[in-house]
């Protein structure tokens, strides 16, 4: 235990250290984001007194400038920490500032606080050990967005900041394997249609954050998206998925006010595990799905560690309306035809941009804006200026930079280190692009990412590219035809030639027209015998690409393994492709 002096302020049942800079309740240490606790210790230090807006973020944010978005941000976040829900604690006085209304006592040379370790809580809410500081978690029921949700983070903040590790699940425990859970796309019940982005946003950062658990199974988004709108019984989706838990929930917003409800769902019986409701502002939703992912975890997880939690928690923008300019630009990413490309791209970009206007330090958002240069350098676009980006090295050069600057941002984001992994790799920087994808798949162990499963093939490392794409077509049981080819090749390359076949063949002809299937088609084809097959794979590569070649493709492909290259060789020669 360290034995150094505290600077202590005792309100409300709490413990304000702002010599270490934590918040303790009842021993228990309450996680918060930097500025938030900033913002407390201004307000604290100043108990009774009214603290204006501008005097709060002159101190909190003394060389930037910030909006008042940013600050009502801060103490949303710490009202849902306290608890304070009706301003007991922290009293809003319009137009004017806050005021800290509740008692002070301030001890300048506290002594050295407790930090014992949270216990188990059983399934019946009861303490298994030391805690008894949180009652039921498995409790359904409407919670009011306030001094409960301030228990839930009295017990899962203390797991990120006590070193230790659990050692079994607190609801329905799971044996023999790890468990799969689907989150299901929320429904949207805003009486404008258009506010489905921010149900769909939720439900994608939800999938996410769940993902970065290891011992979780994480359906991805992509399957779990065939049930939009769709009424299903559990049990049928759950067999369809390979899910044993479901995640459903509703987003209902009303101007600045915000109901998100949510389920979880034992798919072998039907079973409700619990429900919550959580009123609140929509600045809090970030808080709102920090506990949901928490709780879920709580309840599935078999063990959960001091670095998942930690990596869970991801850092939110400053202001909502990056947050929301972000979502916007996923929200019509997702609609881009071809016939459309570079105007819906034009469009796409410049939602994110505005995101980082917003938030200059938002990564997640930086990202996705490199990804729209990515996306303009590898496909033309006719319909848009836009069009003039293909293949142009200023392009991707720039698209490799913002990536970059999304990881020096983040570098726990693993969405920022794929994008950096797939830029690196379209720049012939193979070694830099396989580190890349591999930390993101440390920080994300349910990434599903088809682009990894090529880079490691391509890379020399298929047997691993055999792993990782039989994983992802688990955890996206509605897998698209591209997913059996990556694993066609993978076991092309270590020479499983017949079972390449029986998986290349189909997914060739699910994608007519797209090259590579043809070519691995051709290859694989003449090294099982199946010569006319070969021919005539062959035959409609050279109608696509008349002037193709052998060399010509095994320097687009740029193959890290000469075995790999000789087997492609040898079945393309086969295959009666030109040199």
């Amino acid at each position: 235990m360290n034995d150094i002096a505290h600077d202590l302020f005792h309100f409300a049942g709490f413990t304000l250290d702002r010599r270490c800079r934590t918040l303790f309740l009842g021993g228990r240490c309450i996680d918060l984001r930097p500025k938030s606790f900033d913002v407390l210790c201004c307000l604290v230090e100043q108990a009774g007194q009214l603290v204006t807006k501008p005097t709060l973020i002159e101190t909190v944010w003394p060389d930037v400038v910030v909006s008042d978005e940013s600050l009502t941000r801060c103490v949303s976040d710490v009202r849902l920490a306290l608890g304070d829900s009706e301003q007991r604690i922290i009293k809003t006085l319009p137009r004017r500032g806050y005021q800290f209304v509740a008692p002070v006592e301030h001890n300048p040379t506290g002594p050295p606080l407790p930090t014992d370790s949270v216990t188990l809580i059983s399934q019946d809410g009861t303490a298994g050990g030391k805690s008894d500081v949180v009652g039921k978690l498995g409790v359904s029921g409407a919670w009011r967005f306030g001094g409960v949700l301030a228990g839930i983070f009295v017990l899962l903040f203390a797991f990120a900041s006590g070193a230790w590790w659990l050692g079994q699940p607190l609801l329905a425990p799971v044996t023999g394997q790890q468990p799969a859970v689907a989150i299901l796309p929320f429904m949207n019940l805003s009486d404008d249609p258009e506010q489905a982005y921010l149900s769909d946003g939720i439900t994608e950062d939800l999938t996410v954050s769940l993902s970065k658990f290891g011992n979780l199974d994480v359906i991805a988004r992509s399957s779990a998206l065939h049930y939009k709108n769709e009424t299903v019984d559990a049990r049928q989706i759950g067999q369809a998925l390979g899910a044993r838990y479901l995640l459903q929930g509703s987003v209902r917003k009303d101007l600045q006010q915000l109901r998100i409800t949510a389920q979880l769902i034992d798919t072998r019986d039907n079973r409700q595990l619990w429900a919550e409701r959580y009123d609140s502002q929509l600045d809090a939703v970030f808080a709102v799905q920090d506990v949901l992912v928490q709780k879920i975890v709580i309840s599935l997880a078999a063990h959960i560690s001091k670095a998942e939690i930690e990596r869970m928690l991801r850092r939110p923008p400053e202001t909502l309306t990056a947050y929301d300019d972000y979502l916007r630009g996923n929200a019509l990413l997702r609609t881009l035809q071809r016939d459309s490309r570079g105007s819906t791209l034009a469009k796409v970009r410049t939602l994110y941009e505005r995101a980082i206007a917003a938030d200059q330090r938002y990564a997640l958002a930086m990202q996705a804006l490199a990804n729209t240069y990515l996306l303009a350098w590898l496909e033309p676009s006719a319909d848009h200026p836009i069009g003039r980006e293909f293949q142009h090295q200023t392009t991707i050069d720039h698209a490799q930079s913002l990536a970059q600057q999304a990881v020096d941002l983040d570098a726990s984001l693993a969405e920022a280190q794929a994008t950096l992994g797939w830029i690196l790799y379209w720049q012939h920087r193979m070694s830099e692009a396989l580190a890349a994808f591999d930390r993101a798949l440390q920080l994300n162990p349910n990434l599903v990412d088809g682009r990894y499963a090529i880079m490691l093939s391509h890379g020399g490392r298929a047997p691993e590219a055999i792993e990782y794409t039989q994983r992802i077509m688990r955890l996206d049981p509605f897998y698209p035809p591209n997913y059996p080819y990556y694993l066609g090749k993978a076991y092309f390359f270590v020479g499983r030639y017949e079972e390449a076949f029986e998986l290349i063949e189909p997914a060739s002809a699910l994608m007519p027209g797209n090259r590579p299937p043809l070519v691995l088609l051709a290859a694989v084809s003449a090294l099982t015998g199946r010569q006319a097959q070969a021919r005539a794979a062959a035959s409609e590569v050279l109608r696509i690409q008349p002037d193709f070649t052998i060399s010509g493709w095994l320097a687009f492909l740029r193959l890290a393994s000469q075995d790999y290259a000789n087997r492609l060789t040898q079945g393309l020669r086969i295959a009666g492709l030109p040199e």
